[in-house]
């Protein structure tokens, strides 16, 4: 599991939470498929977990297992995870959440 924090200027609702979650999880489902083929994949999960508010942590876990194949997924999961993060703050700036880094 990897964590990364936003820096929030508030505390996000509920449904903001949820908002980033739910664009953090599409967006490493996609990353996966777009890199492995479904009828591949034979157990897939993403788990995003919000933890406190200000700063918000999400802790992304993403497994996957593919039949019949040696290679080796690590690199793939990470760039899901990436993308899972990505998409969670660019949600959290389209909702007006993030501390404004721009000088």
């Amino acid at each position: 599991m990897i964590a990364m924090s936003i820096e929030l200027k508030r505390g996000p609702t509920a449904e903001e939470v949820e908002q980033m979650c739910t664009a953090a999880e599409e967006a490493a489902r996609r990353c996966l498929l777009s890199t492995v083929s479904l009828k591949d994949i034979t157990d897939l999960d993403v788990t995003v977990e919000a933890v406190g508010d200000k700063p918000l942590t999400l802790n992304v876990e993403v497994a996957i297992e593919v039949a019949n194949t040696t290679r080796n997924l690590d690199s793939v999961v990470d760039e899901a995870t990436n993308h899972a993060f990505s998409a969670a703050e660019a949600k959290a700036r389209e909702l007006s959440l993030c501390e404004d880094t721009l000088a």
